[in-house]
């Protein structure tokens, strides 16, 4: 067994237990952050956002939250909310675009487990691509390149999902169905206290699509449908298709995506002729 590394020992923070939490952005990942804090042992612990893979997560961490009842508040800093978390709190730590090490060192003695959040390929392009377009400084070729780096990281969580010691959770079948998150809660061993999706996070910018203050009204099916017109989409989607061995991936945890893109090769082409 890894040893544990103790450094954030030092800073005050000893879980109870802890969730480490990987995701690529733009999958959930705040939405059912929030869920599985509202769902904590006691409805208290600590969030750690977005940490450095790596690093110290009390260091590291974009921000701490602390929940209490099930309620994040937002009194005091850090080093308070640390301590108004008592001994052993419940604490999850998240890392966006990252897939889990195969065999990650414990960060702390507490029982540590991974999960991973992901989306469906159709839905989660689309909804990233969006995010992208709406930043000014990036041209058509940055938008480019941060979208093959993400497909690629992409491809790689789906690999990883298949082994025995994550728990994937789906944003798409969460957000559906109440039964999913009520048999998700049991894999993740917390209590059914709250069933429901929440409301929207502040994380992330929330939806790229929609204003709304529910989760519940967020329309997270009808993200390819809404970006269907746009030309880098379609692009990112023909490209995708062509590759393989991630089709092959594709087709394990998302057939429904797999044969959308299967047809989109067999009838669509780059029509491009230089001058």
């Amino acid at each position: 067994m890894d040893q544990a590394v103790h450094s954030t020992d030092d800073a005050g923070l000893v879980p109870g237990r802890v969730l480490r939490i990987y995701g690529m952005r733009r999958s959930g990942n705040h939405a059912l952050i929030n869920w599985i804090m509202r769902n904590a042992p006691g409805g208290n612990g600590l969030f750690l956002n977005d940490c450095r893979h790596g690093g110290d997560p009390v260091l590291t961490c974009s921000s701490l939250s602390l929940f209490e009842s099930g309620t994040e508040t937002g009194q005091g800093g850090k080093w308070k909310r640390i301590d108004r978390a008592g001994a052993k709190p419940f604490t999850a730590i998240s890392y966006e675009d990252r897939v889990p090490p195969a065999a990650p060192k414990r960060l702390f003695a507490a029982a540590e487990t991974l999960v991973i959040i992901y989306r469906s390929f159709l839905h989660w392009t689309a909804s990233l691509l969006r995010k992208i377009q709406g930043n000014v400084g990036f041209g058509p070729l940055d938008r480019n390149r941060i979208m093959g780096r993400a497909l690629s990281t992409y491809s790689d969580m789906l690999d990883r999902m298949q082994h025995d010691d994550v728990v994937p959770l789906c944003y798409d079948n969460w957000t559906a169905d109440e039964r999913y998150r009520k048999e998700a809660l049991a894999r993740l061993d917390l209590p059914g206290c709250d069933l429901s999706l929440g409301g929207v996070q502040r994380f992330g910018g929330g939806s790229s699509f929609q204003d709304a203050t529910e989760a519940s009204d967020l329309q997270t099916d009808q993200r390819s449908a809404q970006m269907a017109e746009d030309h880098e989409y379609r692009m990112l989607l023909w490209t995708a298709a062509r590759d393989d061995s991630f089709m092959t991936k594709l087709a394990h945890h998302f057939p429904g995506d797999a044969k959308r893109l299967e047809q989109l090769r067999r009838t669509a082409s780059a029509q491009v002729v230089l001058p």
